[in-house]
């Protein structure tokens, strides 16, 4: 069954008369239905398709006849009734048919050129993971005529044959018959995202024209379960590893990052792991999601003075990438309202502005537009000024530069320029200001830069990064948690590590360094994106973690991406 496309709406010829003198119509482009036509894909396959490989029929559909005169827009015409036509080049073309003594009738018809697809098309479990699965790839490309075309396949390495052969190249061709050779099944050794890459000559007895490569990410796991940790590369999409001990692994075994397919957005200063639970009248549903603070391109003071120029916003990732959605966005609205630094407690996400407060939207939240107003407590679940630390150690303009929530229910909430350190205080302590009111907690590391902290509760430690100032040196610190009346200060640390981190930005005051770090509960490591200075000589960027025990920070798996935010999944999987 052939589809046919009509293009056009009536539209009135008008004739246009002063005083008793009549002017004859212009017999032109008009759009009346005396001279109409269509046009289809000839064939069942690809039916919907324009491409330049398509066999297109054009039926004049007009009222009205006489001698007609189609031109296809690319220099060639016919004088058929109803031609069919193909075109050599992708491209906008303009169809014109005119019926003599009628009028005439052009449509747009737009040819695209043809690429080829490369998929995953069967594997031996629901799940693949190194060395055990079988996968096998296909071809898809629109070739009606069955042309032969040319395929070169690279694959990454590690990749072997189903008689265990390692393979890096394979040579194929399709046939007239419609086949196409193929590899056949495959399996992979190291974990990560494995790109397959397919390069394509198109009748190569012919015109021998080499199409647009196409590649597919065959996302490998691990043959053990293990947590999962997701970062944000500058300029990229979410990626993600398997936190997982390679000594246990057959030797030789690589662990390579996941593309999650998923843009990181402008500047993607915080990732929080949270798993949704929605309730049914059967059962409790469990989503695992990475929620996505992107505070945009202006995330440093700019003078807003009309409120328009917000341009942040957080997105939804599902942990294994396959959807990614709007949960809040401040595009167009207050620039100092856009998203900077989240938390979760498991019902609701926090996330904080730019400098006056905290606000939360339940997880299952949706393609909402942010709600709070800047320099008011309007949609805030708290501001500076509704804690007793305003004007104790908070000033105005105090720049947000972490949040985290403890098992206590407790807030830790970093401050940088205008309140330097970090603050706590649970929600009994907001709106408790005034005088003879006491700050709920001692400032932790009070006059230091802290540009982003994280906390171990189980061996009860603080760890933070802090830049130059009132800091005498930028780096990452290892301090003991601090109790209910206790604080911490700068120069009581276990441990510090000097490294300078570039700002990313010039506004020094404001400058991202490092945004997020994280603790797998498992090894008790703290992982974190790292951005050299210029003049940083010892560590390079990339992803890092600090271990503890040593009191080192360490590269991790000669990751180089620039990374701001980093999280981890707990649950110990063998994907996502």
């Amino acid at each position: 069954m052939k589809f046919f496309k009509t293009i056009g709406l009536l539209t009135l010829l008008m004739l246009i008369t002063t005083g008793c003198v009549s002017k004859d119509p212009d017999y032109g482009n008009f759009g009346g239905k005396d001279v109409d036509f269509s046009y289809a894909v000839e064939g069942n396959e690809y039916a919907l398709d324009f491409y330049v490989v398509s066999t297109i029929q054009f039926t004049n559909t007009s009222a009205k006849t006489g001698k007609v005169t189609w031109d296809f827009g690319d220099g060639t015409t016919s004088t058929e009734a109803n031609p069919t036509h193909k075109y050599a080049k992708a491209g906008m073309y303009k169809v014109t048919l005119t019926v003599d003594g009628v009028g005439s009738r052009t449509y747009p018809l737009l040819i695209y050129d043809i690429a080829p697809s490369l998929s995953v098309t069967s594997q031996s479990a629901p799940t693949i993971v190194i060395n055990d699965v079988k996968v096998n790839l296909g071809i898809e490309l629109p070739n009606p005529e069955n042309l032969e075309c040319k395929y070169v396949w690279t694959f990454p390495e590690g990749t072997k044959t189903a008689d265990g052969k390692t393979i890096t190249t394979f040579t194929g061709y399709s046939h007239s018959d419609g086949t196409i050779d193929n590899p056949g099944a495959l399996t992979f050794s190291n974990i990560g995202s494995q790109k397959v890459t397919l390069q394509t000559w198109f009748d190569v007895n012919g015109e021998n024209r080499r199409l647009e490569d196409s590649y597919v990410n065959v996302q490998v796991g691990s043959s053990l379960p293990a947590p999962t940790l997701y970062y944000a590369a500058v300029g990229g999409n979410i990626k993600a590893y398997k936190l997982v001990d390679m000594s246990k692994l057959p030797a030789g075994t690589k662990n390579m990052p996941f593309d999650m397919g998923v843009s990181s957005g402008n500047m993607p200063t915080n990732l929080v792991f949270a798993t949704e639970k929605t309730v049914t009248d059967s059962a409790t549903i469990e989503q695992d999601n990475v929620y996505i603070l992107d505070c945009g391109k202006q995330y440093y003071y700019i003078n807003d003075e009309n409120g328009t120029l917000g341009d942040g916003k957080i997105t939804v990732m599902s942990a294994d990438g396959s959807s990614a959605n709007s949960m809040v966005t401040n595009v167009g609205g207050q620039a100092f309202n856009d998203p900077f630094q989240g938390c979760t407690d498991g019902t609701y996400l926090y996330y904080t502005d730019r400098n006056t407060g905290i606000r939360r939207l339940p997880l299952s939240t949706r393609n909402e537009t942010e709600k709070t107003v800047y320099s008011s407590t309007d949609g805030y679940f708290v501001v500076n000024s509704q804690l007793a630390y305003y004007n104790k150690g908070i000033a105005y303009g105090a720049i947000n530069t972490g949040l985290y929530i403890d098992k206590n229910n407790t807030f830790w909430w970093g401050k940088n320029y205008s309140g330097y350190g970090i603050y706590r205080f649970k929600t009994s302590d907001i709106g408790k200001t005034g005088a003879g009111v006491d700050i709920p907690y001692p400032i932790v590391l009070q006059n230091t830069q802290p540009r982003g902290f994280t906390i171990d509760e189980e061996l009860g430690r603080l760890y933070v990064w802090m830049t130059k100032g009132t800091t005498p040196n930028p780096g990452f610190g290892d301090y003991n948690l601090p109790g209910a009346t206790s604080t911490a200060d700068y120069s009581k640390y276990n441990a510090f590590v000097q490294m300078d981190a570039d700002p990313i930005n010039t506004t020094d005051a404001e400058g991202v360094y490092v945004t997020q770090m994280v603790v797998d509960a498992a090894t008790h490591y703290v992982y974190f994106g790292f951005n050299a200075a210029s003049g940083e000589k010892t560590y390079k960027t990339g992803l890092k973690y600090y271990n503890p025990e040593t009191k080192k920070v360490y590269d991790f798996q000669g990751n180089t991406d620039k990374i701001l935010g980093v999280c981890i999944n707990p649950r110990a999987t063998y994907l996502f």
